[in-house]
């Protein structure tokens, strides 16, 4: 029995809309899947990554939503080039970040969704290890 990689990540959101305009702008999605509850109104919806072979989920629940506000559940692999190139594109959509810092293994950075989940970019580089303290500082969210 052995673990081949990610299948999907679930991201628990108060407002699907918002979330999915956010996610799919700045992670350029594509939808693969939408899922009604019983009542028949979609309350999750799933989404390629593309380049990846995984998904990021959404689903819709305020409760679990605000209990992982501040939470940060996952980071995304890139390299160091690539964090540059997020700089570049969240600044470019207006979106508060932190700076690429030294990190444990490597280097990273940090932004927030609309809900106020941290999301963790992350460029492992086996020759860096992170001074003593460095930390991902992630803004605020502006709601």
């Amino acid at each position: 029995m052995f673990v081949t990689g990610v299948h999907h990540i679930k991201i628990w959101v108060t407002d699907l809309a918002r979330s999915r305009e956010w996610y799919e702008k700045v992670f350029d999605l594509e939808l693969s899947m939408s899922f009604e509850d019983q009542d028949g109104v979609v309350r999750g919806m799933a989404f390629h990554v593309a380049g990846t072979d995984f998904e990021i989920a959404l689903r819709e629940n305020r409760q679990l939503a605000e209990a992982l506000n501040d939470a940060d559940p996952f980071a995304l692999a890139t390299t160091r080039e690539g964090l540059d190139e997020w700089i570049a594109h969240l600044d470019a959509l207006g979106i508060a970040h932190s700076p690429v810092i030294r990190a444990s293994r490597g280097y990273g950075l940090g932004f927030r969704d609309p809900d106020g989940v941290q999301i963790r970019l992350y460029a492992t580089d086996p020759t860096v290890t992170a001074e003593s303290g460095d930390r991902v500082r992630v803004p605020p969210v502006n709601l």
